[in-house]
């Protein structure tokens, strides 16, 4: 599970191949309004570049005691573009935009990020609404790591790091529902950008790619569409040798049922299965898991089902999990965490981490998330 520090969240999206939406003429762009409370600090306008090169200063200006400022500028495309204070260790302070209207106000207070509005252009009043709600969530996931932390290196009892591992997982899968709703919601190709970036803190990379693939039929950006291959390319230069190979043989799997009993991936031959590898702290795993759930209820009366397999090591925690996100299929486990025999057997590097299988035994796809599994059980299952 990985989850990086807000402080990256500028550069993981620089690196994330940010770009824009040509136009077909020039545009000349107005960004004006008030900053409060930031006498004599230095306001500058920038350019998150599209071709993952550092931040540009377009322009800046030293705030009178008013706080007023207004910046114009000259783009040819549609991008993202940011509205900072220099230096400012206090607050960070830094409202990002879209150049998507000519006119935009921007009015904040640097020390009261709910007092900050945008007008003028709607796309950017929602990426702003969306940063209001994330960095509430963010702040909360923190809180709960720092809590573990201080638990941990005072060797407090194991029930209570327990739990404060099941509340920062379960807020990581929040937060990863929240911003893949937001993503599947969005039109604007560039706000899909910024998010996409963001995701990547918190989510797989398998699961970032099928959400920009999904983007990028959605809105036909080009620039989108070179997003998901990049990152197609990036994942399978990760590949290791010996990985699971499409058109082989799925291995055999032999693993206890919570009740105990032995159960074998070869015992559902006739099937198309979704060995769907995952763990109740797995925050990733969770967030993913009513994905799984949507595809498993409406392809289960056509020969498909889902057999989960666990790298859990408590079964409570297990048990409980499979009961809380209703995943009603068949589970198995030893309980082993990274120990598992099919972890070596799977050349499982993370999770969550799934193997589509055909009726034969027979591998057609892997890593399959997000709307992704949906898409490719229905070029086998007919409906």
């Amino acid at each position: 599970m990985k989850y990086n520090s807000l402080r990256l969240l500028f550069i993981i999206v620089m690196t994330a191949l940010l770009s824009c939406n040509a136009k077909n003429n020039e545009g000349r762009y107005s960004i004006a309004g008030t900053i409060q409370n930031s006498e004599n600090k230095k306001l500058v306008l920038q350019e998150v570049p599209f071709d993952g090169k550092e931040i540009i200063t377009l322009d800046s200006v030293t705030l009178k005691k008013d706080g007023k400022y207004n910046f114009n500028f000259i783009s040819k495309t549609e991008g993202l573009y940011i509205l900072a204070i220099e230096n400012d260790t206090l607050h960070n302070f830094s409202i990002v935009f879209v150049n998507d209207e000519k006119n935009i106000q921007i009015n904040a207070d640097p020390g009261k990020m709910e007092t900050y509005t945008i007008k003028g252009s709607n796309t950017s009043a929602s990426l702003l609404t969306f940063l209001k709600e994330y960095k509430s969530k963010d702040i909360g996931i923190f809180e709960t790591m720092n809590k573990l932390a201080e638990l941990q290196n005072s060797n407090g009892a194991g029930a209570a790091i327990d739990t404060l591992q099941k509340e920062r997982n379960n807020k990581i899968a929040d937060l990863n529902t929240f911003t893949q709703n937001a993503i599947n919601n969005a039109s604007n190709a560039s706000m899909i950008y910024y998010l996409l970036g963001l995701s990547m803190r918190s989510m797989e990379t398998s699961q970032v790619l099928a959400l920009a693939k999904a983007a990028a039929e959605k809105t036909k950006s080009e620039a989108l569409v070179n997003f998901a291959t990049s990152l197609g390319n990036q994942i399978q230069t990760n590949v290791k040798p010996g990985a699971i190979a499409i058109g082989q043989p799925a291995p055999e799997i032999a693993l206890s049922d919570p009740k105990g009993k032995i159960i074998t991936l070869s015992s559902f031959k006739g099937k198309y299965v979704l060995v769907d590898f995952w763990a109740s702290w797995c925050g990733p795993c969770r967030g993913e898991n009513p994905n799984v759930v949507q595809a498993y209820e409406k392809f289960k009366k056509k020969n498909f089902t889902v057999l989960g397999v666990s790298l859990d090591e408590s079964k409570e925690d297990w048990e409980d999990a499979i009961k809380a996100d209703n995943l009603n299929w068949q589970h198995i486990s030893d309980l082993k965490k990274w120990e598992s025999t099919v972890v070596s057997t799977y050349k499982i590097e993370g999770i969550p981490y799934n193997v589509l299988v055909d009726p034969n035994g027979i591998v057609i796809a892997t890593e399959l998330r997000g709307p992704a599994l949906e898409e490719t059980l229905k070029k086998f299952i007919k409906e």
